[in-house]
């Protein structure tokens, strides 16, 4: 009994190997902050920024701004990726603007007196509030430049505002909608009286919003006046709103002010990006060509006056059902386009092989799978088991020849 004691501390002093090694520790980042000296507010602004894990300078990018970003930025990053890898929205870079004054940034001027009671509370509580030209200014002048020169973007930027930040939204879809193309506005905060919105939101003319505009607008169950204003909006946009403007609404009643946030951005996302996702593919796949994909995108272009390129989603997705429809000759024709429109990608050429491997077409088959594991190997961040599943491929195809 004592040797087996004996024995036993023995066993229980020898270093456990996968105890004993020691652990590697290092951060884990998913964005860069930066301190952007700003003269226009006379202060130094902390800006979040994320890029897609596989950022290229050879693409172009949309940008999403994200007010109060020492809050929303962190959930709309994970929101975003979670709308790109099921093929919701396009790869997009997220900004957060951290709040300094949210009164000063995001609430407008009061034109005149006070119009309700929540302006002559703030007039007298924070007379420092009404600086929006301000904060636009910094905003088109420095911030932006400042992205668009570091980063590749597109020219289209969306707003994601909420509470104060929703009003700063509202605000500035009405006085300078040019600054962005996307407008995601969550429980604003009743700011404007009832007559300030009839006097305010009539502006909206046709005239005033020239190119296409994306509005969506939520509401929590808060009810008072965060509901009535909200609704007064509706009213006007129904009313006023022009063509180029398109918007929606959605009353998230069982939610509140704090737990509206989260499934507004994911809802309003999925739904302001909704047009740059062709969810048509099964009809064109039956009895259209890629032509009627490569046209849906030229006038998506058209319409947001830049270029939207069609989504590797969708060109591979539409290749699969032509094949599963029986149109060979129609399948071969969206991966040749598939592959002229990304040249750098080995994703492209993949597809092509598989099409291949399926009409028994094993020579051309080895010989893209050969391409496409090429160029995968050039690019050393691509994940190993892409390649190990292109050599594997290639080895199958020569078996079949």
């Amino acid at each position: 009994m004592f040797r087996t004691s004996l024995l036993l501390i023995a066993f229980l002093l020898i270093p456990n190997n996968a105890q004993a090694a020691k652990v590697q520790k290092s951060e884990f980042e998913i964005a860069e902050k930066i301190v952007l000296p700003s003269k226009i507010l006379n202060e130094h602004r902390e800006i979040y920024i994320y890029r897609p894990s596989d950022y290229s300078s050879d693409k172009k990018y949309q940008v999403i701004y994200v007010l109060d970003g020492e809050f929303h930025f962190i959930p709309t990053v994970g929101i975003v990726n979670s709308l790109v890898s099921t093929g919701l929205m396009p790869d997009s870079i997220v900004v957060g603007i951290k709040t300094s004054i949210r009164v000063r940034d995001y609430l407008p001027p009061i034109v005149g007196k006070p119009l309700s009671h929540q302006q002559k509370w703030i007039q007298q509580k924070f007379p420092s509030f009404g600086e929006t030209n301000k904060f636009t200014s910094f905003l088109a002048t420095e911030l932006f430049p400042y992205i668009e020169h570091k980063y590749s973007t597109l020219a289209n930027r969306t707003l994601i505002g909420h509470s104060n930040g929703g009003v700063f939204a509202l605000h500035t879809l009405l006085k300078q909608p040019k600054l962005f193309t996307n407008y995601l506005v969550i429980s604003p905060a009743p700011w404007w009286g009832a007559e300030e919105i009839d006097h305010f939101f009539p502006q909206t003319s046709t005239d005033y919003l020239d190119s296409t505009k994306n509005l969506y607008l939520t509401v929590a169950g808060e009810g008072g006046r965060f509901y009535s204003n909200t609704m007064r909006i509706i009213a006007h946009l129904e009313s006023n709103a022009p063509q180029s403007l398109n918007w929606q609404f959605e009353y998230l009643k069982e939610k509140t002010h704090e737990t509206t946030i989260f499934p507004s951005i994911y809802h309003g996302l999925s739904k302001l990006y909704q047009d740059f996702y062709f969810d048509q593919l099964d009809v064109i796949a039956k009895y259209g060509q890629v032509t009627d994909v490569i046209k849906y995108y030229a006038n998506l272009s058209k319409k947001y006056h830049f270029e939207v390129s069609i989504p590797t989603s969708v060109l591979a997705e539409l290749a699969n059902l032509q094949l599963y429809n029986n149109r060979d000759k129609q399948a071969f024709e969206t991966l040749n386009v598939f592959i002229d429109l990304y040249p750098k990608s080995a994703y492209p050429h993949q597809n092509l092989a598989q099409a291949y491997m399926r009409t028994g077409q094993y020579a051309l088959a080895k010989s893209s799978f050969s391409q496409a594991l090429t160029i995968a190997d050039a690019k050393k961040e691509i994940d190993y088991t892409v390649t190990d599943y292109l050599e594997d491929m290639i080895k199958q195809a020569d078996s079949q020849l």
